[in-house]
């Protein structure tokens, strides 16, 4: 398990949380894992295994973000 935060500021959550943002935004999103836990990837609006990704907000946007031990 791990969090995921955001830049601007909004998004501080574990397993499942829900933002708005004004559209246009640049969302970036930052995971951090739990101690013990390594950050997997993103899915979804996002993707890679870099601990950070940024979404525009174009238009509602769907992110996933996998940890494992």
């Amino acid at each position: 398990s791990g969090s995921v935060s955001s830049a601007p500021a909004g998004i501080s959550c574990g397993k499942t949380c829900s933002v708005k943002f004004t559209s246009g935004t640049n969302v970036t999103l930052t995971a951090t894992p739990d101690a013990g836990q390594t950050f997997v990837g993103w899915g979804g609006a996002c993707s890679g295994a870099a601990p950070t990704c940024t979404v525009s907000m174009t238009a509602n946007q769907s992110v996933s973000a996998t940890f494992t031990r």
